[in-house]
């Protein structure tokens, strides 16, 4: 993995989410890329316009132009202190930082087209909290961003990564989005859990799916380093969260799809983005085209 891009607004959960990476990163060299956007979308009312344009307003510059200074005096001493971590976890890991005024959701998407980050890191807080970096804004990333993203929760501070959780509903592209978690985490020693939840534990066709699937994975299957389960249940809230527990999971992986992250686990019933959120876990989200 050679860069990885971290979306930051200085405080203490994106520090978190840095210290997660380094520890994602442990045993390999690579640059962190840390990212803030400024709000350069200051409207200024001015009473001083002829009758009539009292209620306009303009950019001013000399405010934007400040705010871009004091984001960048800040950047410094939050890679100062990032750095102090690094030294002190003795880890071969460099840094390096830009600064862009405009729309997050935008500028972040952008950035990942013309970084090309093996990763996006990103904290999130929880649904409705202030801040770009607010579960909302991961939703967005996720979705738009062309490459994997892991969203880490504000004050999840467990870095262990022992057991990676993978729904699946056997889409065409499990196999290789399965070999690109393996890829992203090889120098982990940990246990994929790729998993299918279902009303009906005997449906020969889902079992015939999952079959292939270990199939395809015969030699990690083998190794130990994954295991395939079908849960049933009816509720598919209660089974996600019980199968999390049971195993202790420590991260969710899943497959972003266009239209839904993952459709019809259940014959009636969706898994929609809030319930990954819900588990405040971390959670990896891989792309159909990358």
């Amino acid at each position: 993995m050679k860069v990885v891009l971290i979306p930051v607004d200085f405080s203490d959960g994106s520090m978190n989410s840095c210290h997660y990476a380094l520890h994602f990163l442990v045993g390999q060299s690579a640059t962190l890329h840390l990212y803030h956007i400024y709000n350069d979308q200051i409207m200024i009312p001015d009473s001083s316009f002829p009758g009539g344009m009292d209620t306009d307003a303009f950019f001013n510059s000399d405010v934007i132009l400040a705010m871009k200074e004091q984001a960048e005096e800040t950047m410094k001493e939050f890679v100062s202190e990032l750095k102090k971590y690094i030294k002190e976890q003795q880890l071969e890991v460099k840094v390096a930082y830009s600064l862009e005024g405009g729309d997050p959701q935008w500028e972040i998407t952008e950035a990942t087209e013309e970084l090309e980050p093996d990763l996006v890191v990103m904290g999130t807080r929880g649904q409705g909290k202030k801040g770009f970096l607010e579960g909302s804004m991961a939703e967005k990333i996720m979705n738009k961003a062309p490459v994997p993203v892991l969203a880490v929760p504000e004050d999840y501070s467990d870095y262990r990564l022992k057991n990676i959780m993978y729904p699946t509903n056997f889409n065409k592209l499990d196999i290789y989005t399965l070999k690109r978690i393996l890829s992203l985490t090889e120098n982990k020693k940990f246990t994929l859990h790729v998993c299918h939840f279902s009303p009906d534990k005997e449906d020969q066709e889902i079992n015939i799916l999952m079959e292939e699937l270990e199939q395809a994975f015969d030699h990690e299957l083998k190794k130990g380093t994954m295991k395939f389960s079908i849960v049933k249940s009816g509720n598919k809230i209660e089974a996600l969260r019980t199968f999390a527990e049971y195993n202790s999971i420590d991260m969710i992986a899943f497959l972003s799809e266009k239209k839904h992250i993952i459709k019809d686990l259940f014959t009636t019933h969706d898994f929609h983005k809030k319930d990954f959120f819900n588990l405040e876990l971390p959670m990896l989200a891989m792309h159909e085209n990358k």
